[in-house]
């Protein structure tokens, strides 16, 4: 009997365990982080949320109790070091691996500062490349205290997640760190980061103002010169020409700018085309169509009117943006990167004899065929 007994404990003793498991509330996990770059040192910002807020709220809570954010920071001489000093004042094990966004100080944005933290970035075992890319002109840690509307989970927020906002009103897509970090060495990119500003006049809870993000324009990437900024105004014709492009409103005016027409622009369809002439230089054409509905029309007037005054209003909107782009000289719209890509030898020549610069004349004919539908159900 003792036999049998002791063989059947045995092999319960030999098995593993998970002696060293920790709970979730036994660490602290990084959910965004932010970089600055303050008197030759680099400030690092984490946003620690408490999980167990994000499970309760992710379907839905009617309690009083607010999200519960912490924002830590960090100081050094190199990324590295910032990022190190953040474990002296951590009180638990701190995992990075589950950062969603990552938000650089316009003071950080520099060629040395921007590749020193990508370079930690893929060198650091515990973090990704996965989350999101942003960069603002405000305090990081201001942007990292903003609370989601109504008791929401924390991260329901554009910080986290700005895919819902951009799938209803795409003006600037947001990215990827990845494809920032890939785009970065590419010899034709120009990269456009959204960034993020700060309002406090827009929205009250029980009658206190509440500080809301919203994407406020666009720091531009291009060979490492200095980023510029443009304002959301600036880019207004970026999204006729994003591929990205989901459902965008066009607001067409009468003389007197009172609103004629509201017509929300879905998924446009985008061709460029590139000539080079005998000296070399480049003009780029496009063909651009798009299909709209109406759900605001003030004004009696015919559907071929309508389309005609849509089509004027985006041609209107494209060159504006592509001259406030020449203006600081980049290239909004990509159009070296359609040169690199289609007539690769033709791009090859006209680099090889100077720098690729766009003029007033670089952009051709834009052709814009919008298509109105729905119309009747609103007259």
């Amino acid at each position: 009997m003792k036999r049998k007994l002791i063989l059947l404990i045995a092999p319960i003793l030999l098995l593993t365990g998970c002696w060293d498991l920790k709970q979730l509330s036994q660490m602290t996990y990084v959910s965004a982080l932010g970089v600055d770059y303050v008197n030759n040192e680099f400030v690092i910002y984490a946003q620690v949320l408490d999980f167990a807020t994000i499970g309760k709220s992710d379907q839905g809570s009617s309690g009083a109790e607010g999200p519960n954010i912490w924002i830590g920071k960090g100081k050094g001489a190199t990324f590295a070091m910032a990022w190190n000093d953040l474990y002296n004042s951590t009180q638990q094990r701190t995992l990075f691996g589950q950062i969603s966004s990552v938000v650089f100080k316009e003071s950080a944005l520099g060629k040395i500062q921007v590749e020193e933290s990508l370079d930690t970035f893929e060198r650091f075992i515990d973090a990704r490349l996965t989350p999101w890319i942003y960069t603002t002109k405000e305090p990081i840690d201001k942007i990292f205290a903003v609370e989601p509307m109504l008791p929401n989970s924390p991260i329901m927020t554009l910080l986290h997640l700005p895919n819902g906002n951009y799938e209803q009103h795409s003006l600037i897509s947001p990215m990827k760190l990845v494809e920032f970090a890939a785009l970065n060495n590419e010899p034709s990119a120009t990269i456009i980061i959204p960034s993020l500003g700060l309002n406090d006049q827009l929205w009250k809870k029980d009658d206190e103002n509440m500080p809301m993000m919203n994407v406020n324009g666009a720091f531009l990437f291009y060979k490492g010169k200095k980023p510029k900024w443009l304002s959301k105004d600036d880019l207004k014709g970026l999204r006729w020409v994003d591929r990205n492009t989901e459902r965008t409103p066009l607001a067409l005016n009468e003389k007197n700018r009172k609103i004629k027409a509201l017509l929300p622009i879905e998924d446009p369809i985008i061709k460029i085309r590139s000539k080079v002439n005998k000296s070399g230089v480049p003009k780029f054409n496009m063909n651009i169509k798009v299909h709209a509905t109406v759900t605001q029309l003030n004004s009696k007037v015919s559907n071929k009117v309508l389309q005609n005054e849509a089509e004027k209003e985006i041609k209107k909107e494209i060159r504006t943006t592509f001259s406030k782009g020449i203006s600081k000289q980049f290239d909004v719209f990509h159009l070296e990167e359609e040169l690199f890509r289609n007539n690769y030898k033709s791009w090859k020549t006209i680099t090889k004899k100077n720098k690729f610069q766009l003029t007033s004349k670089s952009l051709g004919t834009i052709k814009v065929k919008v298509t109105v539908t729905d119309r009747e159900e609103i007259e």
